[in-house]
């Protein structure tokens, strides 16, 4: 029997997409849910570079429970994909150069950089 979510769990993983976008600084993307569902996965994404948009489809959870903690865990999954997805490009383009690379590299460190030294970051208390 399929385990999807239903309009409610729905809306609440687009918020959860939202605020996963705002955490990773992706705001210069445009994402949106698809009319299709994701096959053979709780969820899914596909980017399309220039357009600077990315699309994601929800899909069955199988024997997962649909939890605020599931939605929130596998929003975040489809928004790293987002967020690695121009790093993953450099790094298989052949034509990249190393500014191109390290550029792509360190757009990602000064995010996680933000992210985890707000969470792990040392007081001087």
């Amino acid at each position: 029997m399929p385990n999807k979510p239903n309009e409610q769990q729905a809306k609440e993983f687009d918020g959860f997409i939202q605020h996963w976008q705002r955490v990773l600084n992706l705001q210069d993307w445009r994402i949106e849910r698809g009319i299709k569902p994701a096959r053979g996965a709780m969820a899914s994404v596909e980017c399309d570079s220039p357009a600077r948009l990315a699309i994601y489809r929800l899909g069955d959870f199988g024997a997962e429970a649909i939890t605020e903690s599931s939605l929130s865990h596998t929003a975040l999954h489809e928004v790293l994909h987002i967020f690695l997805f121009e790093l993953i490009q450099a790094a298989q383009d052949p034509k990249a150069t190393p500014e191109q690379l390290d550029s792509a590299e360190h757009r990602v460190i000064n995010v996680l950089e933000r992210v985890l030294g707000g969470i792990y970051g040392h007081s001087s208390d």
